[in-house]
């Protein structure tokens, strides 16, 4: 949705005018099958995601086509939190829920949504990471945040017959009644300490782990939607994060 959250991206931009100068992506210098961390080491699990979902409805001519963003009750921290609890625990370390702070919320549009995060991470983003782990005395921070339907984030993945400015959890329908689809546009990233600050050891994208939104009734209006017909969807998405969690937790190696 052109425009959207642009004065909180400006304000952010203008915030952190001093910190975020360079754009190249920074990466561990060698390719790792993980981050190595020491047993009962601190993990801060970070949640970046609004608490929200976007209703997009498809219609034939695209004049005719509706989106509209609405707020839920659901945490995503808590769900991020849950998605990682066992299987951090499993591994005899600790996940920390953090909030994100001032600095990294804004910088959320140009540290999730701008770059192309395949590539790494970019280097104002990862002096911000670095800074956040060294106050919080963590050895990792997993961190959820929106992605776009995109190229730079979907990649092969993209739904081409939907707009690129998608965002985060949504629930599509169209005409023709074909069943309503969950898009799962996320990010989740595994960040470590570098010998240059923070890199990105892992991404986890979202939108390979669509699916159908089963017990959702599109409304008979596609400009209503109650809060009692988006209810179902809480845990469906729950279990989307949980595939993302489970596939990102593989590549932290605990030293004993």
């Amino acid at each position: 949705m052109p425009g959207r959250n642009s004065l909180v991206a400006l304000s952010g931009v203008l915030a952190l005018a001093g910190l975020l100068l360079a754009p190249s992506p920074v990466r561990a210098d060698k390719p790792s099958p993980g981050l190595k961390v020491a047993g009962g080491a601190r993990i801060a699990v970070i949640n970046l995601l609004d608490a929200e979902v976007t209703y997009f409805h498809a219609a034939h001519r695209l004049q005719d086509s509706f989106l509209k963003t609405y707020p839920v009750s659901w945490s995503a921290g808590a769900m991020l939190q849950e998605a990682l609890q066992e299987r951090l625990t499993q591994l005899g370390l600790t996940p920390v829920p953090l909030p994100p702070g001032d600095a990294l919320s804004h910088a959320r549009e140009i540290c999730f949504l701008e770059p192309n995060l395949a590539k790494g991470l970019p280097k104002d983003c990862a002096a911000i990471y670095a800074q956040f782990a060294a106050r919080e005395e963590v050895a990792a921070l997993i961190v959820l945040g929106p992605g776009l339907n995109d190229g730079d984030h979907a990649g092969s993945s993209r739904r081409k017959d939907l707009p690129d400015y998608l965002r985060g959890w949504c629930v599509v329908t169209a005409e023709g009644g074909a069943p309503p689809t969950l898009l799962n546009l996320t990010e989740l990233l595994l960040i470590g300490p570098g010998a240059k600050g923070a890199v990105l050891v892992e991404r986890e994208w979202g939108g390979a782990l669509n699916g159908p939104a089963s017990g959702f009734t599109p409304p008979a209006d596609v400009k209503s939607l109650s809060e009692a017909q988006l209810a179902p969807l809480q845990g469906q998405f729950a279990a989307l994060l949980r595939q993302q969690a489970a596939a990102l937790s593989a590549y932290l190696l605990v030293q004993h």
